[in-house]
C-alpha cells in the first residue's frame, strides 16, 4: 500500500509503506517486484529525493535570507522602549535574546604508552591521565547582518600545566545594509579562526574522528593544527549542468608564518585558497572532493612557502536506517616542492643528524580511514597515516589506529584508541600506545554538530 503526504509550498514526499517492512523485513534498499509496487514508480520516487537532496543547501540559505529580512524588518519597525524603574517584560525578552549563548567542551585523555613520551615543552606524558582541553564557546548574534563566535581554550601541553589563548574569535558578516542577498551566498569571516586547509584542520580537538591528528597534519600544519588571524570570504559557484552536485570555494588572507611547515612568525602576508565539490547519489550516497593550496612570498630574510593538499570524503546514510548504520570513508594528503629547514630533534637517526644543509626530496603525505557504525551508539574504525619528515625528506613515519567510540548522547562521548608507529625517528619507531579519551559538552548547544563524523 502506497501513501503519499503533500506539503504545501514543498516538494512532495512519498512514503511507500509494504507490509513486509512494518513486520520487520529484510531492511534492503530495493523492492522486490512481486510486492505490488510499479517499478518505475518506485524509481521516479528516488530520483526526485535524490534532486531535493542536492538542493537542500541552496533552499537552506534561501531560508536563512528570509528570516533575517524579516528580523530586520521587525527591528525597523518596532518603536523605543522608554526607561522605566521596571523593564517591560517585552524588553527582558530583547535581552536575553542578545545575550550570547555558552558553551563548555571538555576532552579527557588518559594514555599508555611502551616507550617513554615527551611533549614539545620537553615534559614526559606518557603513561598518564590528562584534562588536554577544555573550549569555552560563545556565540551570538550581533545585528541582522554579521553573528559572533568567540572560543577560548586552556590546553595541557603536559599533565597538570595549562595554557589559556584564544582558539577562535570572529565575525562572520552575512550580507551588508544595501544587499537585499549577497552575490553567491557569499559570507566573510573576520579575526582568528582555523584556515580553511583540508577537512582535518577546521575541527577542535573534540570533533576528531580519532584522538590524536593524523601525522601528515601534525607534521605539515602542526601538532593542533594551523589556527591564524586573517580574512576569509566563501561563496559558492554555480553548477547548472548537475543539479545533484554544488561547489564552494574559500579565499582567505592570512598573517604568515606559525605553522609547522613555514614557522617563521614575521614571514609576510600569506594566501590560502580551499575548493569543494560535493554530489549525492541514489539518495544514500555522496561524495566530497576538496583541494587547498597555501602560499607565502618571500620577504623579511625568509623564504617563500608554498604547499598543497587534497582531500576526499565518502558517505553512506541509507533513508531507512540512517540513524542505525552508517559508512564514512576520508582520506587526505599534502605535499610540497621542497624541503623545509630545521633543528634536528634529538634521537633521529645519525645518518640525520649529520645533515646540516637542507635535505633534497619533497615532502609528502596522507592519511586514510574507514569508519562503520554498527547501531545507534557504536562507531568503529581504523586509520592509516604516512608522512615523510619536513626537513628530511627521505625519513618516513606511519602508524596505524584502531578506534571504536561509544556515544551516550550528543553531549558524551567515549573512545578507545590503539595506535601503533613506524618510523626513521628512534624516539618513537616501534611505540605502541592505548588512549582513553572522554568528551563532554554542556550548556547551550550550537547549532551545527560537534561530532561531524558521527
Amino acid at each position: 500500500m502506497r501513501r503519499f503526504l503533500i506539503i504545501p509550498g514543498t516538494l512532495a514526499v512519498a512514503v511507500i509503506l509494504m507490509p513486509s517492512t512494518l513486520a520487520g523485513g529484510s531492511g534492503q534498499d530495493a523492492v522486490p517486484k512481486e510486492a505490488g509496487v510499479d517499478p518505475a514508480a518506485l524509481q521516479a520516487i528516488k530520483e526526485q529525493m535524490e534532486a531535493l537532496k542536492a538542493d537542500y543547501e541552496k533552499r537552506l540559505k534561501a531560508l536563512e535570507a528570509q528570516v533575517e529580512a524579516l528580523q530586520l524588518q521587525m527591528l525597523r519597525s518596532s518603536p523605543e522602549v522608554p526607561v522605566a524603574p521596571t523593564p517591560a517584560p517585552a524588553s527582558q525578552s530583547i535581552l536575553g535574546a542578545l545575550n550570547p549563548a555558552m558553551t563548555v567542551v571538555g576532552n579527557f585523555v588518559a594514555r599508555g604508552d611502551s616507550q617513554k613520551v615527551y611533549s614539545g615543552q620537553g615534559g614526559r606524558i606518557d603513561n598518564k591521565p590528562s584534562l588536554r582541553e577544555t573550549e569555552l564557546d560563545l556565540r551570538a548574534a550581533i545585528d541582522p547582518y554579521a553573528d559572533g563566535i568567540f572560543i577560548a581554550s586552556i590546553s595541557s601541553d603536559s599533565p597538570g600545566s595549562y595554557s589559556a589563548g584564544v582558539e577562535e574569535a570572529y565575525a562572520v558578516i552575512k550580507k551588508l545594509p544595501f544587499q537585499s542577498q549577497p552575490p553567491l551566498g557569499l559570507k566573510l569571516k573576520v579575526g582568528r579562526f582555523r584556515p580553511s586547509f583540508g577537512t582535518n584542520n577546521i575541527l577542535h580537538t573534540h570533533d576528531l574522528p580519532q584522538t590524536m591528528r593524523p601525522l601528515p597534519v601534525q607534521e605539515f600544519l602542526g601538532e593542533e593544527g594551523f589556527i591564524q588571524n586573517g580574512v576569509s570570504a566563501s561563496f559558492f559557484l554555480p553548477t547548472p549542468w548537475d543539479r545533484r552536485s554544488s561547489l564552494d570555494a574559500t579565499l582567505q588572507v592570512l598573517a604568515g608564518g606559525d605553522l609547522a611547515f613555514s614557522p617563521e612568525p614575521g614571514a609576510r602576508t600569506a594566501y590560502l585558497g580551499h575548493i569543494n565539490w560535493f554530489r549525492s547519489f541514489r539518495s544514500s550516497h555522496n561524495l566530497g572532493v576538496g583541494w587547498s593550496s597555501y602560499f607565502h612570498p618571500a620577504g623579511n630574510e625568509i623564504v617563500e612557502a608554498d604547499f598543497h593538499g587534497l582531500d576526499f570524503t565518502y558517505r553512506w546514510n541509507p533513508l531507512r536506517r540512517g540513524q542505525w548504520r552508517s559508512f564514512v570513508a576520508g582520506a587526505e594528503l599534502m605535499f610540497a616542492r621542497r624541503a623545509v629547514p630545521g633543528t634536528a630533534a634529538t634521537g633521529i637517526s645519525a645518518r640525520a643528524a649529520a645533515n646540516t644543509a637542507i635535505a633534497p626530496g619533497k615532502p609528502f603525505g596522507f592519511t586514510m580511514f574507514g569508519q562503520w557504525q554498527f547501531n545507534r551508539r557504536i562507531y568503529a574504525g581504523a586509520r592509516w597515516d604516512r608522512t615523510a619528515v619536513l626537513y628530511d625528506p627521505a625519513l618516513k613515519r606511519s602508524s596505524l589506529t584502531p578506534y571504536i567510540s561509544y556515544y551516550f548522547s550528543e553531549f558524551l562521548r567515549f573512545r578507545l584508541n590503539y595506535e601503533q608507529r613506524w618510523s626513521n625517528l628512534v624516539t618513537e619507531d616501534g611505540r605502541k600506545s592505548v588512549f582513553a579519551e572522554l568528551n563532554f559538552v554542556f550548556g547551550s548547544h550550537p547549532p551545527e554538530p560537534y561530532w561531524v563524523n558521527k
